[in-house]
């Protein structure tokens, strides 16, 4: 008996742990929240620029606010550093492998603040008070807890690749960035695992049937 239908078997349950079906991104925005949260880790406080592409204007703010910036009232410990995207500048974090989840800190949310999402689903940018979702209960730049707060990006079945921070306007705050890796769905593991128990009972038999014709 050949073995190929079984590696066929195999490819097949790789292929579905690549590419679930069902594809969307979910985004919230919560008031009360701060980055991270359960299943999440954080990959970048803002201590340095490093790791970010930047253009235009970009700084490591430390509490207290400036004209060029404020930091999120909700982030957690507070007086610590943050990022302060000025106006016409932008800064882009891409992420070293695929991630299921991104979340931040955001302080002081603006209409002139542009928040650009890059992953298997493709582009998607979110503007406060133009893009419908999220809902944010302020876009007037309070830097109170009414004006800052936890979002939060989840794709069921997408994946994000890089986020940019941008502002046509001082300022776009940002701290705790934190993702959530990629792990295979349990239908895409169960896939695969029958997969690898096709192969194994296809050597099997390859195997014992090889036996017989050797003592026959």
């Amino acid at each position: 008996m050949s073995v190929k239908p079984y590696l066929a078997s195999l490819a097949l349950a790789s292929s579905m742990l690549a590419g679930p079906a069902n594809a969307a991104v979910t985004m919230s925005f919560n008031s009360t929240g701060s980055s991270p949260t359960t299943g999440f880790t954080v990959i970048d406080t803002f201590t340095t620029l490093a790791g970010l592409a930047i253009t235009g204007s970009v700084q490591i703010k430390t509490p207290p606010a400036d004209p060029s910036g404020a930091p999120p009232a909700n982030s957690s410990p507070s007086g610590t550093s943050y990022l302060s995207v000025l106006a016409g500048g932008a800064a882009t974090y891409t992420f070293a492998s695929p991630v299921t989840g991104v979340q931040f800190d955001w302080g002081s949310v603006d209409t002139y603040n542009t928040l650009t999402l890059r992953g298997s689903f493709g582009t998607m940018t979110i503007v406060p008070g133009t893009t419908p979702n999220p809902a944010f209960p302020s876009t007037n730049g309070n830097q109170g807890f009414t004006g800052s707060g936890l979002f939060t990006a989840l794709g069921s079945g997408d994946t994000f690749t890089s986020i940019t921070f941008g502002s046509s306007s001082n300022s776009f705050e940002v701290d705790n960035l934190a993702v959530r890796s990629a792990v295979p769905e349990p239908a895409s593991w169960a896939m695969m695992l029958a997969g690898f128990g096709l192969v194994g009972f296809g050597l099997r038999h390859r195997t014992a049937r090889a036996r017989r014709l050797t003592y026959a």
